[in-house]
C-alpha cells in the first residue's frame, strides 16, 4: 500500500527579506560598490594601459590630464550603468525609498530628469576626482612612478565613484521612476 501525503493547504510563502533602510543601502553602495570596487578597477585598467612602460614617470600635467578624462568617463559610465540597477533594486524592494522631501544634503542639487542629472553627476565626479587629485599632488613627491600613480588613481577613483554613486542613487529616488 502506497503512502500519500495529504496536503492541508498551500505551502506557507517564504517571507521576503526586509528592505534595507535607505541610508544603509546608500552607504553600502557608495563606499563599497561604487567606491572601493571602482578604485580597484581603475587602478587595474591604469596598470594594463601602462604595463609596457614600467619606468614611466607622471608629473602634474600627466596626472591632471588623466584625472580629467577619467572623471568624465567615470561620471557618464557609472550613471548609465547604475540607474537601471538602482531602479531594479527599488522596484524589488531591496531598499526602502525615502521620502524625497527628506533626502537633504547635496541630493537637492540632482535634477529629476535624466540628461540634466547625467550632466550634474559627470561634472561633480570630475570635480571630485580633480580636487582630490590636486590635493594629493601637493602632498606627494612628483613625478610619480607607475606604481605610485596606480595607487593614487585607485584612491581618487574610489572617491569619485562614491560621489557619482551618491548623485546617481539620489537621481533615481528623486525621479520616482522604477522602470529601466
Amino acid at each position: 500500500m502506497a503512502k500519500t501525503m495529504a496536503s492541508s493547504g498551500p505551502a506557507a510563502p517564504v517571507p521576503a527579506r526586509p528592505a534595507k533602510p535607505f541610508n544603509s543601502y546608500l552607504l553600502n553602495k557608495c563606499l563599497i560598490g561604487y567606491g572601493v570596487i571602482n578604485g580597484i578597477i581603475n587602478a587595474v585598467i591604469f596598470y594594463l594601459l601602462h604595463m609596457g612602460e614600467p619606468a614611466a614617470l607622471f608629473g602634474e600635467a600627466d596626472i591632471f590630464h588623466d584625472f580629467a578624462l577619467t572623471g568624465v568617463l567615470l561620471g557618464i559610465l557609472l550613471f548609465v550603468i547604475v540607474v537601471p540597477l538602482t531602479r531594479m533594486d527599488l522596484r524589488k524592494g531591496v531598499f526602502a525609498g525615502p521620502n524625497v522631501a527628506n533626502l537633504g544634503g547635496a541630493a537637492s542639487l540632482v535634477p529629476a530628469s535624466y540628461a540634466p542629472a547625467l550632466l550634474v553627476t559627470t561634472v561633480v565626479a570630475t570635480v571630485a576626482i580633480m580636487g582630490v587629485g590636486a590635493f594629493a599632488a601637493t602632498l606627494l613627491p612628483l613625478p610619480l612612478s607607475m606604481t605610485g600613480m596606480m595607487l593614487l588613481k585607485g584612491v581618487v577613483c574610489a572617491v569619485g565613484g562614491g560621489v557619482a554613486g551618491y548623485f546617481t542613487i539620489c537621481y533615481v529616488v528623486r525621479s520616482g521612476k522604477t522602470e529601466a
